[in-house]
């Protein structure tokens, strides 16, 4: 279970990342999917950081755990953005992973 909170918080930790980015980075929002995947696997990559060693799981290349270690910790950022924009009013406008969402309009 703690393995599974390690990706989570790396995950908060690589939003948090690219929301800095974005914010002070002109033309940044553009690519903050990419920003995402890049902070996410760099983050996995940096601390040598396999999901499937922490459970035990027995795979043939130790370098292919951490990559896609860093691939679930980039999809763990979605519920993250789910959960800030839920919580806050201030949600990203330009954020792929949520979709662009629209008030329901009157129709009488």
């Amino acid at each position: 279970m703690y393995h599974f909170a390690i990706v989570a918080l790396m995950a908060l930790a690589a939003l948090k990342i690219v929301d800095f980015l974005c914010d002070n980075i002109p033309g940044a929002e553009r690519v903050r999917s990419v920003l995402v995947f890049v902070a996410a696997i760099g983050g996995a990559w940096i601390l040598d950081y396999s999901l499937f060693e922490g459970f035990g799981v027995n795979i043939r290349n130790h370098a292919v755990g951490v990559w896609m270690t860093g691939f679930m910790t980039a999809g763990v950022t979605i519920p993250w953005r789910a959960l800030f924009g839920w919580m806050t009013e201030n949600r990203a406008t330009a954020d792929e992973s949520l979709g662009e969402h629209r008030p329901l309009r009157k129709a009488a």
